[in-house]
């Protein structure tokens, strides 16, 4: 539903919206308001452009303009949809009867051809809900009406008339009525289009045009029209000559061809669908040899050009018609070239009256303004204006899915602002993202997108929180700053260098971001290269954008926070041996799922044995929260303790069944690394195989007999002794580093294989790093062991 004239949304950061019209018992505040003033002057521009197109147009068409549309429904004109300002323009300079009823109460306009019809009614019609106009015949006529703006069905309907007099023999007249919907900016019928032809049989019987279909697929209903002339109305237009019937039929045609243009593009998908719809249409409906249609992405200052004579991209800045229609929002009258004598560029208007492109039509023939073809381009503009619209919100909201999708699967604070600074400008059409947050002391720390220049990235290294600039005004105060243009800039921060403007933005704007407390913690900046008027839309497409932006921020932020507080409590319960022998580099890894609080059940242990040998343990058990930590700490506890008192490792996880029972379920991988003997003896329950990497050789996993999981194991555990001699690279590890959805362990081994030989050279602190980042992706916890036997003691560090 359409919101009332005069009503206004509270937007974010404690700015309001802009009414669609000013009230008037706010008039007082709004005279004091330099913005408010601006907004009312352009409303009154707008309804005087407006009024003086309609009092172009004929006897009716000077009614139109000064009627006090502010009492009717429709509201003033002003407020109009640009659809309905566009019909109206167009119903009013047709040749044929034409009425147009609007909205829900299906308010009356009509042009001066249509009075005849009207009969009696027709001085008062005018604005007027149709259910007034005829209450004695509109429980009839309203529910066909209703019919075509609810279904966007075009609908027929005849009516014999008898007038007595010049009209011909009695029952020899018959009135043909069409109905076709009017497409408004929401894709959906927003009034009703009534044209009327008046046709004389040739002969006896029905009428030579009785069965001429309007439109393909119209049904005919008989009865269902405006009633007949009231006694004293003004007799109906006598018989046609044969000029006027040659335009009746010309103007038919028109409507039938305009009514296929306005339902081709309200089907048509997305500016590119739009676009062709037009080059392939328009030039039969207006007869032109040539035209071009030119759009604009908002605030870019490249047009994109369709149709003959091209180029396909137009600078803003170049001195082509569509180029300065765009330009300066105003028609241009094309001089004599390419071939044709007469021609027009017109911009193509959002509802508010800014330009988002520009048509440009061609003639063999000098067309003065207030002739038909131009008539019919003011009401294709019209038309294609309000569908590159409704595109440009369909895709905006296309866009904002999107975004909200990538924002959604981002897992840390760094990826969601990697998302909104990409996502954020391509959703509103912007350029030059910034991110300002919070870093030491007051000062501010700026992340940018990626095709900020350096020079702008510099000009704020070193900004404070106490900056006057927008972006650091924004965090400060947690007000939106909009700075429209750079005279603006000018104004507000005198003697401050304009960064933006010397980048090629004209307008700029600063939003900033709230944690769930509704304090600011960021603010997200960005412009336009061309003035970007923000209307209601654009306003909402903030909102929404700076509204995904702070939920993801607060929600990496917590998830940090929860991740590292795992991480310290996980580090307390894996403590290792304090040194590992003098001829083994050992590095160790611990990493918790990322989501949620998954204290989970992996660990790892480190035991110095007797003789320079070293026990590891690498352990996962099932499960995840506080019963898994604590299931883990039992268990480790357990095993540490029978390791150093010398039990063999095929006795260790029978003899661990024994003690604790069968309540639990894991893994479990032990191995004791005896340099001096280059040896390694593994034992494993159910857990991924280590991976031994040897010079010149392919890493491999170490194969050992398979066995039941942890907490199953009854009988002794076979152990596998291998080689392990200087230069060797060993790999113990937990499942969440191999295993992943939608692939199988025996891949996700293979590609840790291929991890270790490409950093198999590197230190172990190294290797581990790279293991964990290249094999990133798990929503598991990961532990992590590797060894290097350096096959020479290390000097120890002097005491």
């Amino acid at each position: 539903m359409a919101k009332a004239p005069g009503a206004a949304s509270e937007g974010r950061g404690g700015t309001t919206s802009p009414p669609v019209g000013p009230p008037h018992h706010d008039a007082p505040r709004r005279a004091a308001d330099p913005d408010r003033r601006a907004e009312d002057a352009h409303w009154r521009t707008d309804d005087a452009h407006w009024r003086a197109v309609f009092a172009a147009a004929g006897q009716t068409g000077a009614r139109v303009a000064g009627h006090d549309w502010a009492a009717t429904p429709l509201g003033p004109v002003h407020t109009w949809p640009q659809s309905l300002r566009t019909a109206v323009a167009s119903c009013l300079r047709s040749p044929a009867p034409v009425m147009l009823c609007w909205g829900e109460k299906l308010v009356v306009l009509h042009n001066d051809a249509y009075l005849a019809v009207l009969g009696d009614a027709g001085p008062t019609a005018l604005g007027r809900p149709g259910a007034e106009v005829w209450p004695g015949e509109w429980d009839v006529l309203g529910p066909v009406l209703r019919e075509v703006l609810a279904g966007a069905a075009v609908t027929r309907a005849e009516q014999r008339a008898l007038p007595p007099g010049g009209d011909g023999p009695a029952g020899r007249r018959r009135l043909t009525f069409a109905h076709s919907p009017i497409i408004d900016e929401s894709g959906t019928p927003g009034g009703v289009l009534t044209a009327v032809t008046a046709n004389t049989p040739a002969t006896g019987g029905a009428p030579a045009t009785a069965n001429t279909p309007i439109s393909r697929g119209a049904p005919v209903t008989g009865g269902a029209v405006p009633p007949p002339r009231r006694a004293g109305a003004a007799p109906l237009p006598a018989a046609s000559t044969p000029r006027q019937t040659s335009d009746r039929r010309r103007a038919l045609r028109q409507a039938e061809a305009f009514a296929r243009l306005a339902g081709a593009l309200s089907f048509a998908r997305g500016r590119t669908g739009i676009v062709d719809v037009v080059c392939r249409t328009v030039p039969t409906l207006l007869g032109a040899s040539g035209l071009r249609v030119a759009t604009a992405d908002p605030g870019a200052v490249v047009l994109a050009v369709t149709g003959d004579g091209g180029p396909g991209r137009l600078d803003l800045a170049d001195d082509d018609p569509l180029a300065r229609a765009v330009r300066h929002n105003v028609p241009v009258d094309v001089a004599a070239e390419a071939g044709a004598d007469g021609g027009v560029a017109l911009p193509l208007r959002y509802a508010d009256g800014g330009a988002l492109g520009a048509v440009d039509a061609r003639w063999a023939r000098p067309v003065a303004a207030d002739e038909e073809p131009r008539t019919l381009l003011d009401a294709v503009a019209g038309l294609v204006s309000q569908a590159l619209q409704r595109a440009e919100l369909i895709g905006s909201a296309q866009l904002m899915a999107d975004f909200a999708a990538r924002l959604s699967a981002t897992r840390s604070t760094a990826e969601a602002i990697e998302v909104v600074l990409a996502g954020a400008p391509t959703v509103l059409g912007a350029r030059l993202p910034g991110l300002a947050v919070p870093g030491r002391g007051r000062r501010l720390r700026l992340w940018a997108g990626g095709d900020v220049p350096a020079g702008l990235r510099a000009a704020y290294d070193g900004m404070t929180v106490d900056d006057p600039r927008p972006l650091a005004t924004a965090l400060r105060t947690g007000e939106r700053v909009v700075i429209h243009d750079r005279a603006e800039f000018a104004d507000r921060f005198p003697g401050r260098t304009d960064t933006s403007g010397a980048h090629g933005l004209v307008t700029t704007v600063a939003l900033p971001l709230f944690d769930a407390q509704r304090r600011p913690i960021a603010a997200l900046g960005f412009g336009w290269h061309r003035r970007r008027l923000l209307r209601e839309s654009d306003v909402a497409l903030l909102d929404t954008v700076a509204d995904l932006s702070e939920q993801t921020l607060e929600r990496t932020r917590l998830a940090a926070t929860e991740h590292d507080l795992v991480t310290r409590l996980a580090g307390r319960l894996r403590t290792s041996a304090r040194a590992a022998p003098p001829t083994l580099d050992v590095a160790t890894r611990y990493r918790p799922a990322v989501t949620g609080m998954h204290l989970g059940g992996d660990w790892f242990d480190l035991i110095r044995l007797d003789g320079d040998r070293l026990a590891v343990v690498v352990g996962d058990v099932v499960g995840h929260q506080v019963e898994a930590a604590a299931d883990m700490a039992q268990l480790r506890t357990i095993v540490n303790t029978l390791i150093r008192l010398g039990v063999p490792l095929g006795e260790v996880f029978p003899r661990l069944t024994d003690l604790i029972g069968a309540g639990f379920l894991g893994t479990c991988l032990t191995m004791v690394v005896d340099p001096a003997a280059g040896e390694v003896a593994v034992a494993r329950v159910g857990h991924p195989h280590p991976v031994l990497a040897r010079p010149g050789r392919t890493p491999e996993p170490v194969e050992t007999a398979s066995s039941l999981p942890l907490g199953m194991v009854r009988e002794p555990v076979a152990v596998t002794t291998v080689p392990f001699r200087p230069g060797d690279l060993l790999v113990a590890y937990t499942d969440g580093l191999v295993e992943r959805r939608g692939r199988t362990y025996d891949a996700g081994l293979a590609a840790l294989c291929g991890a270790v030989d490409a950093t198999r050279d590197a230190p172990v602190e190294a290797v581990a790093d790279a293991l964990l980042d290249g094999l990133a992706g798990s929503e598991d916890d990961q532990a992590l062991v590797v060894l290097r036997h350096v096959g020479r003691r290390r000097a120890l560090p002097p005491q």
